[in-house]
């Protein structure tokens, strides 16, 4: 950890991505800025010029490291930094990249490039899974207002965790009518919350963009069973649940329950 007296380098990288949790960050406005007061923010590529560092105190990750070299990048951001912290839903379960896991995706890849043997096209790995990651911000895009308690909680060496509410939770308090009883598909009982419901707010199904709660596999096996009982296929369900890579999470509570059965 840095010397007393001296504040906190950071830096905030990007891999694969749209950015779009990096403008997350630069729309907190003059709160983003007055960090600066509290910390050095080193490298951000948004509002400055990269500079190469030998060691970061605190380094956020946004995007995925779909590319060999972004996973290079990504190996050399933790070996230089004290404290990792994933940055969005790309970083975190794999985001829209994570789609093409479920199927054939060196096929897919020809699909989109005429000469797709010359393209790199690999698996899709969250980041937590290819480095160890200290905390997780997740969404897409992030709540700002968890990167902003991260970081002073960090500052002041207090404990940091998300509150393990469902996005249901949430719609409720905004008074928005359940999609889920309608018969749509919809994650909100089984999806982290933070987001103030915000898809739900615009009649738009929860995908769980903020990846699913912990400790959810009732939860996921109940809420199959209701969507069944709607007349969706699993098949159905589950392409819902690629979206933003949940499908990795729902798939391991299914089988986790069959094989409950089969003992």
């Amino acid at each position: 950890m840095p010397k007393k007296n001296k504040k906190p380098t950071v830096a905030i990288f990007g891999l694969t991505s749209c950015e779009g949790c990096q403008f997350a960050l630069l729309d907190l406005h003059e709160k983003f800025f007055e960090l600066t007061k509290y910390i050095d923010i080193d490298e951000f590529r948004l509002i400055e010029d990269e500079r190469e560092r030998s060691h970061y105190d605190i380094s956020f990750v946004e995007g995925n490291p779909v590319t060999s070299e972004n996973l290079e990048i990504l190996e050399r951001i933790r070996e230089i930094s004290d404290t990792v912290v994933v940055l969005g839903g790309c970083a975190d379960i794999g985001g829209v990249w994570e789609i093409k896991n479920y199927h054939d995706y060196k096929k897919m890849g020809c699909y989109v490039y005429d000469k797709c043997d010359t393209i790199e096209n690999r698996k899709i790995i969250e980041v937590p899974k290819a480095i160890k990651a200290d905390y997780v911000i997740p969404g897409c895009p992030i709540n700002a207002q968890n990167f902003l308690d991260l970081v002073f909680n960090i500052l002041n060496g207090k404990p940091w965790a998300l509150k393990q509410n469902p996005v249901c939770w949430e719609c409720q308090i905004n008074k928005n009518p359940c999609l889920l009883q309608q018969g749509k598909i919809c994650l909100g009982p089984i999806a982290l919350g933070g987001c103030n419901a915000v898809c739900l707010n615009s009649r738009q199904e929860c995908w769980a963009c903020r990846g699913i709660l912990d400790q959810a596999d009732q939860k996921i096996i109940n809420l199959i069973k209701i969507l069944v009982d709607h007349g969706w296929t699993k098949a159905d369900i589950l392409e819902k649940m690629e979206f933003f890579g949940a499908r990795d999470r729902i798939e391991q509570a299914l089988a986790a329950a069959d094989k409950d059965k089969n003992k």
